[in-house]
Order: structure tokens, then sequence, then C-alpha cells
């Protein structure tokens, strides 16, 4: 374990052991808690290398040119390769059903009128 000397205000360190006193525990053993504790409730961001950024830019802008001629079997697949992220609170599964529903019904719609 490494060690570490910080400065901090009177009226932190008092808060910091009048705390760690009511848990039972060190001040020490507080402060590694509420550090790991902060680590693991912050979102983790790194840079992204210029050469990936550029290649985004380009995929996207290349998407975006093709977008209006694109199939909807491309357009399907296009979204089949995109990366999946958590979905906001908001977005509720039911959401998401009503969402796909319209894709549906916006595809067949297309198709009747092509045909």
């Amino acid at each position: 374990m490494a060690n570490i000397q910080i400065n901090i205000p009177d009226t932190l360190r008092y808060q910091l052991e009048y705390i760690s006193q009511n848990e039972g525990i060190s001040v020490e053993k507080y402060i590694v808690y509420a550090l790991t504790r902060q680590i693991m409730l912050t979102p983790l961001i790194h840079k992204v290398p210029e050469k990936d950024v550029a290649y985004q830019h380009h995929d996207f802008t290349e998407r975006i040119r093709r977008f209006g001629k694109v199939s909807y079997d491309e357009l399907e697949n296009i979204l089949e390769e995109r990366e999946t992220a958590i979905p906001e609170p908001a977005l509720k599964p039911e959401v998401i059903s009503r969402l796909k529903q319209r894709i549906t019904d916006a595809k067949k719609s297309a198709c009747e009128r092509h045909h």
C-alpha cells in the first residue's frame, strides 16, 4: 500500500473524524472507503485517439450521405452494427417496443407503396 500526504482544511478533518468515529473505523480507513466509493461512482472517461475520431467522423458522414439511398435491409444492418449503450432511465421497454413497432409499420407502408 502507498502513502500519500495531503493537506486538508481543519473543517474537513473534523468532519472525517466525526464520520469515521460514528462508523467505528479509523479516519484512514474511512478516507480509503470514501475515495473508493467516489471512484466507483465516477464514469471512466478516456481520450479517444484522433485516428479513431477521424474514422468515426468519416464513417458517420458517409452513412449520412448514403442514408437517402439505403434500403430497409441495409438500414437494419447499419442499426445492428451500432454499439449498444445503457438506455436512459426514461427509455423504458414499452417505449422501445413502440419505436420498433413504428419502424416496422413504416417499413410495411414503404413496401406497399413500392409494389
